[in-house]
């Protein structure tokens, strides 16, 4: 199927994001590490999110370590694919991480732990966001926050953990998140 896009993008007015190859994919959230850092004035014990590619991850962490922030990293699976934590994958619900191979762009000498979080603890987080936050989220988001809490209940008081939001919720609004 790549072999097909890199076709059609050579014989027509189209352009082929390598989403799992392209080095812009890391660089293009190094802005938001680096506004993290600005906002909380670089005083961020750690950060951690779920990991897909590792991009997300590795490129929010270049802005805050490009800032001065000396921030931990943890990266997030879900439990029902523990690819990273175990080296076999497996079946899950929620879009966009777990991706049952090694993330192109993750860096593990950078984390400071990996850990698995219940997909329906993330769809759980999803519904309470939704109902208690007005946030409306996709399942990746449910897994950070759900991940980002239990991290917090770890860490010493006046001590931050931040995470992000990746998606919105609304092209999960016909399946079993919001239902």
């Amino acid at each position: 199927m790549k072999d097909r896009a890199l076709r059609l993008c050579n014989t027509s007015n189209a352009y082929y994001r390598d989403q799992f190859g392209s080095p812009d994919v890391t660089v293009g959230y190094e802005p938001m590490g680096q506004e993290i850092a600005n906002t909380l004035g670089c005083d961020i014990d750690l950060f951690c999110a779920s990991v897909g590619t590792g991009g997300a991850l590795m490129g929010t962490w270049q802005g805050l370590a490009k800032s001065g922030s000396k921030v931990s990293v943890v990266a997030f699976e879900p439990a029902q694919s523990p690819f990273l934590t175990t080296g076999k994958g497996g079946a899950h619900k929620v879009e966009g991480v777990g991706v049952g191979f090694e993330p192109p762009f993750l860096d593990r000498t950078v984390l400071s732990e990996i850990r698995t979080v219940d997909q329906e603890k993330g769809f759980s987080m999803c519904r309470r966001l939704a109902k208690e936050e007005g946030i409306f989220c996709s399942a990746s988001t449910g897994l950070n926050v759900a991940g980002a809490i239990e991290l917090a209940k770890e860490m010493k008081p006046g001590q931050r953990v931040v995470t992000i939001a990746c998606d919105s919720g609304l092209k999960y609004l016909g399946g079993h998140i919001y239902v």
